[in-house]
């Protein structure tokens, strides 16, 4: 049975006038809908719903900041496959974009002097002394004239790196193990501080005999790409 107010509420919410341009069935019912949600709740507001379940998991949402940090010119495409690879899920390319939305911009050749060379190449080179040899790959920012400059000016010697070659390079499967391993992390890190703890505790797990391997396989990429004239190679 309908309170006294209820039933005044029914018929109000019956006989509303509504203003020229909105007294349509579906205003009128919209009207009805939130004033019965306010008899029934409380509140006019609009029940919580649950939405559209997220595609990647908080895992795969560090999964694809990390990679996109270690590969500075990867498009979303390339982050998407790299994704599907690791975990198994497969999402848009706009999802991709979404969960990178915030990540800082890419890696300049200012910042590739003054946050890598400077405080960490430099040094190392110097402890390493004469037999030190750069290997690096033919990023944009890598080969700007601002970097060759500084490495002529610190005396580093680079090798030389044919175009499009990361078969070539063994560190590529390194950061996909260290990847991987911080991915599946449980439970996962929440923030910046713990994820340089995870992935400084990851890459201390990583055995050193894949590392081994990975340096000994050298002669035999070599090998096989010059056998098949420079085409992809299965590393």
């Amino acid at each position: 049975m309908y309170t006294q107010l209820e039933q005044f509420s029914l018929k109000a919410t019956n006989s509303v006038q509504f203003p020229p341009g909105c007294h349509s069935n579906g205003s009128r019912t919209t009207f009805s809908q939130i004033w019965n949600r306010f008899l029934e709740t409380g509140s006019a507001g609009r029940r919580p719903g649950h939405g559209r379940r997220r595609a990647t998991t908080p895992n795969e949402d560090r999964y694809l900041v990390l990679m996109a940090w270690r590969h500075r010119n990867m498009n979303a495409t390339l982050l998407q496959q790299h994704l599907r690879s690791a975990t198994g899920t497969t999402d848009s390319t706009q999802t991709v974009r979404n969960r990178l939305h915030g990540v800082d911009g890419p890696l300049t050749a200012h910042r590739y002097r003054d946050e890598i060379f400077r405080p960490i190449v430099v040094p190392y080179a110097a402890a390493i002394g004469d037999d030190f040899i750069l290997m690096d790959d033919n990023c944009r920012s890598h080969r700007a004239n601002l970097v060759e400059d500084f490495l002529f000016e610190e005396g580093i010697v680079r090798m030389e790196w044919p175009a499009c070659f990361p078969d070539m390079n063994p560190i590529e499967h390194v950061w996909d193990a260290l990847g991987r391993r911080v991915a599946g992390r449980q439970p996962p890190p929440q923030t910046l501080r713990e994820l340089k703890r995870a992935l400084l505790e990851e890459w201390d797990r990583i055995p050193q005999l894949v590392i081994n391997s990975l340096i000994d396989s050298m002669p035999q990429r070599c090998s096989t790409l010059l056998t098949v004239r420079g085409n992809h190679i299965p590393y």
